[in-house]
């Protein structure tokens, strides 16, 4: 038995593992995008990126959505978008990964508890 996990560090990992998953899986849809859609959907995703950096305790969360929207506007650019491309495959599967980690720490810490 290990110790017990303090309920602040297991809502932080929940919350990681959670959001590394889902957007693990977000890029890797956006990366099937054909190239007009990619161009609209990733400017406005780089838009609410940008947006939502302007609050100081979000900046980090904004610049990420701002640079996944702009990796995914430039898909859409024949000379650079197969490098792109194989950068949003390489994140996506590396968030995934990332967080499936984080929730298994969760999901350990819980039992933990219980």
């Amino acid at each position: 038995m290990g110790d017990i996990v303090p309920r602040k560090t297991l809502v932080k990992q929940g919350s990681q593992g959670f959001g590394g998953v889902v957007g693990g899986i977000v890029l890797l849809a956006l990366r099937a995008l054909n190239p007009v859609a990619s161009l609209i959907v990733g400017g406005i995703i780089a838009l609410t990126g940008l947006g939502i950096s302007r609050s100081p305790e979000d900046r980090t969360v904004g610049l990420i959505t701002l640079a996944a929207g702009a990796i995914t506007a430039v898909t859409a650019i024949p000379a650079i978008g197969g490098l792109a491309g194989f950068l949003m495959t390489v994140s996506g599967i590396g968030l995934i990964v990332a967080g499936g980690l984080n929730l298994y720490k969760f999901i350990k810490g819980y039992r933990n508890r219980l």
